[in-house]
């Protein structure tokens, strides 16, 4: 069980520490399966009509080259599926397209996912953003669609999907490259610290962690498993918050105090 612990708690350390990483592993489309399915991404027919390209490309050696239906309507996928979010993280999420074919068109059209893969679609998962109405227009030039969306209660998954769509009379092209999710909150953890805070004991054997700081201010503290899920939303002023409901394990503690936010790794044994 220790060396579980080992393990969870490294990865979480580097999501913490490398906070400019993208979270889409393959995401520049780099390896490859075969010749028609990249590696990594979701299994036929959330991802089909894909060929790996080499003349085409934004960046690197190799971008995805996605052929649309040949019926005058139908789309097809590019699907991928984005663990390690973290609900209430700002995420910047972004990918680049060619669209100069007048017989296809595209746009993203994304979701989150809660720990059993069940789509959020309350009110504020920006659905607006990760599913626009609009579509893609053509452009002999590369073209970035980025986005900075906050993950709804409960994420803990991103389905990075794209569509192709038909357009026009027979089949067309769409280049995709460079598939980015980028944990924002993360990154600015450093530049808004919360003066003298403390999270002990670490690791935890008991109910009650202290959560303590500077200042006797109301402190928000989340805590959320490996999986992302929250396990733990409460308010402390005495600095003290019941743990009792932790099982054993790896686990990010968020604490947020007069408009500044800061993020621990805990070992509850």
């Amino acid at each position: 069980m220790k060396k579980l612990y080992t393990l969870a708690f490294v990865a979480l350390s580097a999501i913490a520490v490398n906070a400019q990483t993208n979270l889409v592993e393959n995401g520049n489309f780099e390896a490859w399966d075969n010749a028609t399915f990249p590696t990594g991404f979701s299994p036929a027919p959330y991802t089909a009509s894909a060929t790996q390209e080499a003349t085409e490309v934004y960046q690197g050696t190799y971008s995805a080259k996605h052929t649309s239906p040949a019926a005058a309507t139908g789309n097809v996928k590019l699907q991928k599926e984005v663990s390690g979010i973290i609900p209430g993280h700002s995420y910047t999420i972004s990918y680049w397209y060619k669209d100069n074919d007048t017989n296809a068109r595209e746009r993203m059209w994304a979701f989150w996912l809660d720990s059993t893969f069940a789509t959020i679609t309350e009110s504020n998962d920006n659905d607006g953003l990760l599913r626009p109405a609009a579509y893609s227009e053509d452009n002999a030039a590369w073209v970035q669609y980025s986005i900075t969306v906050t993950a709804p209660a409960n994420a803990s998954i991103f389905r990075f999907e794209t569509r192709t769509y038909s357009q026009g009379t027979g089949s067309g092209v769409i280049y995709y490259d460079n598939f980015s999710v980028v944990d924002n909150t993360t990154a600015g953890v450093k530049q808004n610290e919360i003066a003298g805070l403390k999270v002990y004991p670490n690791p935890l054997t008991g109910n009650v962690l202290n959560v303590t700081s500077s200042s006797n201010a109301v402190k928000t503290v989340a805590v959320f498993d490996v999986l992302g899920k929250q396990v733990i939303n409460t308010t402390t002023a005495n600095g003290e918050v019941n743990a009792s409901a932790l099982n054993a394990g790896v686990y990010i503690v968020k604490i947020t105090e007069a408009g500044k936010t800061a993020t621990k790794k805990l070992v509850v044994r």
